[in-house]
């Protein structure tokens, strides 16, 4: 993972540069692996405005895909994906630029003071298993509604990414104990999927 360390740090960001590498084999999988990893730590970190770069462009064949990247970034929400290339310099100026005309277009946050509250502290990885009506099983928890909601599921890497959520939590096994067998639902959220072991 990206390390509690580095979280906290880039909370006191305005913006954030997502660098990927053009050589992974699914770029758009890493972007939504880390902005899943961003939520699950903070949900204000996945919202906060960002500068999609994939790096390489110095490499032809990274070129001759990006117009398919650029073509997958878009259709996922991301505006001005951009080429650049750490090696030759190439669009690194426009990098710069985009990120600080996003820095001045968003606003500094207002420091809150806040009158402390001593509540019972929860654990977000906490979670729950309950039976629905169709014999489906409900999984709820704040950790693993958060990973499912920002978990791609048309790609592959995404997926594995969230079953390892789901045994690092020990989800997995929880739903075992509680008897869930092949092909049988499971809700998480607004999500439904079927188990397979």
């Amino acid at each position: 993972g990206l390390g509690h360390d580095f979280l906290r740090h880039i909370q006191r960001t305005r913006v954030l540069i997502h660098l990927l590498d053009g050589l992974s084999e699914d770029p758009l999988a890493d972007y939504a692996q880390i902005n899943s990893e961003l939520a699950l730590f903070d949900e204000d970190l996945a919202n906060k405005p960002q500068v999609v770069a994939l790096n390489k462009a110095d490499l032809p064949f990274v070129r001759d895909l990006w117009p398919e990247y650029e073509q997958q970034f878009k259709e996922h929400g991301i505006k001005q994906p951009m080429l650049i290339s750490a090696v030759s310099g190439d669009n690194l100026r426009k990098l710069l630029y985009r990120a600080a005309q996003l820095l001045a277009e968003t606003p500094e946050p207002t420091p809150v003071v806040e009158m402390p509250v001593y509540r019972h502290e929860t654990d977000p990885n906490e979670f729950s298993i309950s039976r629905e009506d169709d014999g489906g099983y409900r999984v709820s928890g704040v950790a693993i509604q958060r990973a499912a909601a920002m978990t791609y599921w048309e790609y592959d890497q995404s997926v594995r990414r969230f079953q390892r959520i789901l045994e690092t939590l020990g989800i997995d096994q929880a739903l075992r104990d509680a008897g869930i067998t092949q092909g049988d639902t499971v809700y998480i959220g607004d999500f439904q999927l079927e188990w397979e072991d």
